[in-house]
């Protein structure tokens, strides 16, 4: 049976049906009129339609059903300080839950029941709305304020119905399940009902700020959510022959930025978004197909960003693949907590006001299999930083969030966290 959408109809719109029952109910005396068949008719006015019901949210609820299935240990906590249960080796999936739960619009938006205005039930790349609404049910947990910690058994049911590789109880990359959430949470609440074919932009001949904002445009007009609004971003790519100099420029959109950790026991975060920015040079199997040349050729890479979302993720390339062994970088990374300025590092024209860091997701251990993810996340509603690992939550100082060794992904905003549920 399909879920409730939970939408009311507006009263302000009249029932002009019933208005015209009472209307003919209520005349003491009405008689029939007589209908004089020889006159010719006279030509009616158009008929006015009573107003489209306008659609309000409702706030999001946990039914019994639901309540049963979060098998919540209860306790008075601070909102939003509600731990999760590790199902086995689940604490990627929680390291990455609670700071977007600690991502005030978006909560707010899931809380709200704003979300289901825009469910897209229908979209054949989403997943009938089951990611949207199992999350929603999650976050509403979190922030009762009334549990100590929650089983998110059901959300992860769905998740592994979904991705076969999230099925089982097995560790896996915390950045590979935010891709997957932040993928299929887009696509449950992608507003485009039509998907119309978009034609390649040649921008090739036309000034970057406008090629720039075309390819935007073009993306908009296939997708847009809260995703999209919040997190997503737009970076520069260009490609240069090395045998004929022929420049290719591209603009593509970004969830987060990968960024490459410089091989030194320390660095700083300025450090990675200069190597990201670095040119690579493409050789061997990596050549580019030159389309003045007709061939591959040897070419040089430059990454560039455009312009840059109001919530900025930050990944950090700890790990790489030795066959079916992973190996991890412990290089420390100095980020700042407040008042990061990334105007210098933006090509494009639109700036940004300075960041705040909200959510940090933490790997320790050595390897991929091995590790345990946790995740640190500021409060929006106190201003405090907590340590959250799977059903224990405390607080922690600002020190130990910017001296973790083992931060993997960084959360940070460059909008007021205002909470207002």
């Amino acid at each position: 049976m399909p879920r409730s959408s939970g939408l009311r109809r507006s009263n302000s719109s009249p029932n002009i049906a019933k208005l015209v029952t009472d209307d003919d109910e209520g005349h003491a005396g009405y008689r029939m009129p007589v209908l004089d068949r020889t006159a010719k008719p006279r030509e009616r006015p158009d008929v006015i339609q009573p107003a489209e019901p306008v659609a309000r949210p409702v706030v999001t609820e946990i039914t019994a059903a639901k309540l049963r299935g979060l098998q919540p240990v209860y306790g008075s906590v601070v909102r939003g300080l509600t731990g999760l249960q590790n199902l086995g080796n689940t604490c990627f999936m929680n390291s990455i839950i609670q700071p977007l739960s600690n991502t005030a619009p978006l909560a707010m938006y899931f809380l709200n029941g704003i979300y289901r205005l825009d469910i897209n039930r229908q979209n054949i790349l989403g997943h009938k709305g089951e990611v949207a609404d199992e999350f929603a049910i999650l976050i509403t947990a979190l922030w009762t304020g009334q549990y100590k910690y929650v089983c998110p058994r059901d959300f992860k049911y769905i998740v592994g119905k979904i991705a076969d590789r999230f099925v089982t109880y097995s560790q896996q990359d915390s950045q590979e399940f935010l891709a997957f959430l932040m993928d299929g949470l887009h696509e449950d609440l992608n507003k485009v009902k039509v998907r119309s074919k978009t034609k390649e932009i040649d921008t090739e001949k036309l000034p970057q700020d406008v090629a720039a904002d075309q390819a935007w445009k073009a993306y908009k007009t296939v997708n847009e959510s809260i995703i999209v609004e919040l997190f997503q971003g737009q970076y520069k790519s260009t490609l240069v022959c090395l045998t004929c100099r022929k420049e290719s420029i591209k603009f593509d959109v970004f969830m987060y930025l990968s960024l490459p950790l410089p091989t030194s026991s320390k660095c700083t975060l300025q450090d990675c978004l200069r190597a990201f920015m670095k040119d690579e040079k493409l050789t061997g199997d990596s050549r580019w197909f030159c389309p003045r040349c007709k061939t591959k050729r040897d070419a040089i890479q430059r990454m560039a960003i455009w312009k840059l979302p109001p919530l900025f993720l930050v990944l950090f390339k700890r790990f790489s693949h030795d066959g079916v062994w992973s190996k991890k970088l412990n290089t420390s990374v100095d980020f700042a907590l407040n008042g990061l300025d990334l105007n210098n590092y933006i090509a494009g024209p639109k700036k940004r006001p300075e960041y705040s860091l909200y959510g940090v997701s933490n790997h320790i251990g050595t390897s991929l299999e091995n590790g345990h993810y946790t995740a640190f996340c500021k409060n929006p509603l106190t201003r405090k930083w907590h340590k959250f690992d799977d059903t224990l939550v405390y607080d922690v100082s600002q020190s130990v969030v910017r001296s973790c060794p083992g931060a993997y992904m960084l959360f940070y905003t460059s909008v007021d966290m205002k909470f207002g549920v």
